[in-house]
């Protein structure tokens, strides 16, 4: 009918018509300024921070065999889709607003937890004495494990993983050579509290995954009107990837400057902080969606 007439004649009439008409279309804008805002804050939480460096965050919450580490960097990517599975049957059971705020709420609580996980295990490894210590700082700045090893210049000996040890320079001609020095930790440190960050990121996975992982790709399918769909659903993909490569680069730089960079709460505090807001924006502005045909989606917006 009239929307697939209006759909073909944009699309004769070429990209910059399209936008033109985008711009004096203040429905449109707004669908658009949502659909970008549920892709750009899917990729703000942190999602593939977790999916990228999992096996490095493992490493870094204590777990120091590369084999299991491995192994169990692949418990986030099951519970990834094993949970978008289980956003598939309950998506038109429950509508999308409730679920997209109730499982956006959880993944604020699960960032939250990451954060929380590594600070408790920074706060955790085995302590570090001044006596014979030559790492500067030892004792009194560097208090324990994780801070010895957060120094590039400095490494960690004692006589088990949990015991109180040596903060030392490498260089030094003893290092860790005394024949009661059998445990040395270079880049990580044991705590008992390990296990903490697998449980967190299993349940901000699948908050994630239930919620906006799905959600964000299905309410975007689901507010632009046919004559500008196409369009539409192109820029909010490139929001995304955008948002993505954003997260990427710079993961590892804000572990550094916001926290030490072996334990990366501050970097985890910091998207819990903006998933608070896109919660805001998305309680205030997002319409429920679920139902509604795409003639009439203009009107949520209106």
């Amino acid at each position: 009918g009239e929307a697939l007439s209006r759909e073909s004649e944009y699309s004769s009439n070429g990209f910059l018509h399209t936008v033109r008409e985008i711009s004096r279309s203040a429905p449109v804008r707004r669908a658009m300024a949502i659909g970008c805002a549920l892709q750009a804050f899917q990729q703000l939480g942190g999602i593939n921070t977790v999916m990228y460096y999992s096996t490095t965050m493992i490493k870094m919450a204590g777990i120091s065999d590369d084999s299991l580490a491995i192994w169990l960097s692949c418990i986030p990517s099951f519970v990834n889709a094993l949970f978008a599975f289980v956003s598939m049957v309950i998506i038109e059971k429950v509508p999308r607003r409730k679920l997209l705020l109730s499982t956006l709420l959880g993944t604020i609580i699960g960032l939250a937890l990451l954060g929380g996980a590594y600070f408790s295990i920074s706060k955790t490894t085995a302590l570090v004495t001044s006596t014979n210590s030559t790492c500067p700082g030892s004792g009194t700045v560097i208090l324990n494990c994780g801070a010895c090893v957060s120094n590039s210049d400095c490494v960690f000996c004692s006589t088990d993983k949990s015991s109180e040890g040596r903060c030392i320079l490498p260089t030094v001609s003893d290092n860790c050579t005394e024949p009661d020095m059998k445990y040395m930790a270079q880049d990580v440190c044991y705590s008992p509290y390990s296990w903490t960050i697998i449980a967190a990121m299993v349940f901000y996975i699948a908050m994630f995954a239930t919620g906006i992982g799905t959600l964000a790709w299905t309410i975007n399918s689901e507010i632009y009107p046919m004559w500008v769909r196409g369009y539409a659903l192109s820029i909010s993909t490139m929001t995304n990837w955008l948002f993505n490569l954003l997260i990427a680069f710079t993961f590892l730089d804000l572990t550094r400057i916001l926290t030490k960079k072996t334990f990366r709460y501050g970097a985890f505090w910091l998207y819990t902080g903006i998933t608070v807001v896109g919660w805001i924006i998305f309680y205030f502005k997002l319409p429920e969606t679920r139902g509604v045909p795409l003639e009439r989606v203009e009107q949520l917006f209106s």
